[in-house]
C-alpha cells in the first residue's frame, strides 16, 4: 500500500513540505530547526470550528446560540517514511523520526514546545493569501510497519495535528483582512513578486517602495518563499513620480 502512495506522490526527489521551528513566537530571521518531508496532499485535514453559545433561549427550538469566537485553526498531517528504498529515495526511518522530534518537540532552553511554521508553497492554510501556518504541536503518534532482522525500522507513519499559534499582534491585525486601511501580513509563495502583492493588498502598485523599506528589503525582486512581508496602512493620497 505504501509503495503505491509513494508512486503517486509528484516529485518524489523533492521535499514539498518544511515545517520550521524557532523557540520564540516572533520566529525571527531562520529557523533554528527543519523537518522536510515527502507527503501526499491527500493526508492534509483542516479543521476549524465556530463557537456558540450552548444554552438556548428559553421556547427558542433548531436556532444556533449567539456567536462567541472561533477555536484555534488545527491541521493535521500524514507523514510516510519509506526506508526501503522502493521509490527511490534514500531514508534513514530512525533518523527522520528524530529529526521530527528535534524540530517539533520540547525544547528545553524555552521550556516549552517549539513554535513551528508549515510551509507548503501550493495550498492555502484556510485564510486568505496564506501560504504558511504557524502553530505547535499538539499531539504525535508514530506507527511503525516494517522492520529489517535486527530491529531497526524500514517504514513508519507519523501522525501529527498542529494547532495554531501565532502573536497576539498578528491576531490583532487579522480582524478585518479585507480592509487596506490596516496592516496585513503575507509570507511569500514561490513565484511571488513584490508589486504583485502590494497590488493585492492595496488595488496599486504604488507603494511597493515604502512596502520594501517597511520589510527592510535590500533586494525586493528577490523574495525567497517563506518570507513574511508586513503590509501598513499608507496615505491614499500619496503620489510618486510617474503617477498620474
Amino acid at each position: 500500500m505504501l509503495d503505491m502512495l509513494s508512486n503517486l506522490m509528484p516529485f518524489k526527489a523533492e521535499a514539498k513540505l518544511k515545517i520550521e521551528s524557532w523557540t520564540n513566537i516572533e520566529r525571527p530571521g531562520k529557523p533554528d530547526k527543519t523537518f522536510s518531508a515527502f507527503i501526499n496532499p491527500d493526508e492534509i485535514s483542516l479543521n476549524y470550528t465556530v463557537l456558540t453559545e450552548r444554552n438556548p433561549t428559553p421556547g427558542s427550538t433548531g436556532n444556533a446560540g449567539a456567536f462567541l469566537g472561533t477555536s484555534p485553526f488545527e491541521v493535521t498531517l500524514k507523514f510516510y517514511l519509506d526506508g526501503t528504498n522502493a521509490n527511490g529515495v534514500k531514508l534513514d526511518v530512525k533518523e527522520k523520526i528524530k529529526e521530527f522530534y528535534e524540530a517539533t518537540g520540547y525544547d528545553g532552553k524555552g521550556h516549552r514546545t517549539r513554535f513551528l511554521r508549515i510551509n507548503w508553497p501550493g495550498l492555502i492554510w484556510y485564510r486568505a493569501n496564506q501560504f504558511a501556518f504557524d502553530c505547535i504541536l499538539k499531539s504525535a503518534s508514530i506507527n511503525y510497519k516494517l522492520f529489517k532482522p535486527d530491529g531497526t525500522p524500514l517504514r513508519a507513519i507519523i501522525n501529527a495535528v498542529f494547532t495554531e499559534k501565532r502573536t497576539d499582534t498578528e491576531v490583532q491585525r487579522d480582524r478585518d483582512d479585507q480592509s487596506a486601511d490596516l496592516t496585513h501580513i503575507r509570507i511569500v509563495k514561490e513565484g511571488d513578486n513584490l508589486p504583485g502583492m502590494v497590488y493585492q493588498i492595496y488595488g496599486s502598485v504604488k507603494y511597493y517602495l515604502e512596502v520594501a523599506k517597511a520589510n527592510n528589503l535590500v533586494n525586493f525582486r528577490d523574495l525567497p518563499p517563506g518570507l513574511k512581508l508586513v503590509f501598513p496602512p499608507f496615505d491614499k493620497n500619496l503620489k510618486r513620480i510617474g503617477d498620474a
